[in-house]
C-alpha cells in the first residue's frame, strides 16, 4: 500500500493513514483488563487527497476506491481516471480477483420553498404523512433495496431531508444511490476492460434509479 501511495503522491500529495479501531463495551472489569484496545487501532489503508481536496483516493489492504467532492465532472473523465489508477494499483498489489465492484452517488439537492410546496412535485416515491397531517415541510429518511434485473447486482437507495440545513428559501434533500456487483472477476490482463464494462453497466442502473425517482420538474435541472 505504501509503495503505491508514494507513486501517486504527485497527484495526491495529502495523505494520512486509514485506521480501524474497535472497543468492547459493557464488559466486566476483569475481562476488559485483558483486552489490548491499542492493538485494535491498526492501519488498514491510506486516504489520499489532491491538493485542492476535490479528489479523494482510499486504498485498503484489499481494495481501492476514488471519490469526487463538489461539482461532478461527468462520468467519462471520472471513470477513465479511476481505471488508470486501478491499473497502477493492480500492478503493485497483484490481486487474484476482484470480489465486488461498487458505484455510489450522493446527490445533494436543494428544493425551493414555495407556498404550495409538496414533495410529490419533485419525487415519484416521496413518503406520505398520516391522514390529518400536512404534506409540506416534513422530514423523512427512507431506504429502498430495488431489483436491478441483473444477477448478483444490488441497488440501495436512500432519500432523506436535512432538517439542520433547512432555510426559509430551500429544503436540502439527499438522494443516495449505491449499486454493487457481487460477482468475482479474475484479475488477469483483461481485468481493466471487464471492469470498465461492469462500471458502465452499474452507471446505467444508477441513472435508471435516479431519474426514475425524480419528477420531470426536478429532472429539468439536470439537463
Amino acid at each position: 500500500m505504501t509503495e503505491w501511495r508514494d507513486s501517486i503522491a504527485a497527484e495526491f500529495p495529502r495523505s494520512q493513514p486509514f485506521r480501524l479501531a474497535s472497543e468492547a463495551l459493557g464488559l466486566p472489569d476483569e475481562r476488559r483488563s485483558r483486552i489490548d484496545f491499542s492493538a485494535a487501532a491498526a492501519q488498514v489503508g491510506w486516504r489520499c487527497e489532491s491538493a485542492d481536496g476535490r479528489d479523494v483516493v482510499v486504498v485498503w489492504t484489499d481494495g481501492l476506491s476514488m471519490a469526487g467532492v463538489g461539482d461532478y465532472e461527468g462520468w467519462d473523465p471520472f471513470s477513465a481516471r479511476y481505471l488508470a489508477l486501478f491499473e497502477t494499483w493492480r500492478r503493485v498489489v497483484a490481486p487474484a480477483e476482484i470480489e465486488r465492484i461498487g458505484l455510489r452517488y450522493v446527490n445533494d439537492i436543494r428544493l425551493p420553498v414555495t407556498p404550495s410546496f409538496d414533495f410529490d412535485d419533485y419525487l415519484t416515491a416521496a413518503p406520505r404523512t398520516p391522514k390529518g397531517f400536512p404534506q409540506a415541510y416534513f422530514d423523512f429518511l427512507t431506504h429502498l433495496r430495488l431489483p436491478s434485473g441483473i444477477d448478483d447486482t444490488t441497488v440501495d437507495v436512500m432519500q432523506a431531508t436535512d432538517a439542520k440545513g433547512r432555510s426559509e428559501s430551500e429544503i436540502p434533500l439527499i438522494i443516495d444511490i449505491d449499486v454493487g456487483k457481487n460477482s468475482p472477476l479474475v484479475a488477469d490482463d483483461r481485468i481493466v476492460e471487464r471492469l470498465r464494462e461492469a462500471l458502465h453497466q452499474l452507471h446505467e442502473i444508477k441513472n435508471r434509479a435516479f431519474f426514475g425517482m425524480i419528477t420531470e420538474r426536478l429532472a429539468e435541472t439536470y439537463r
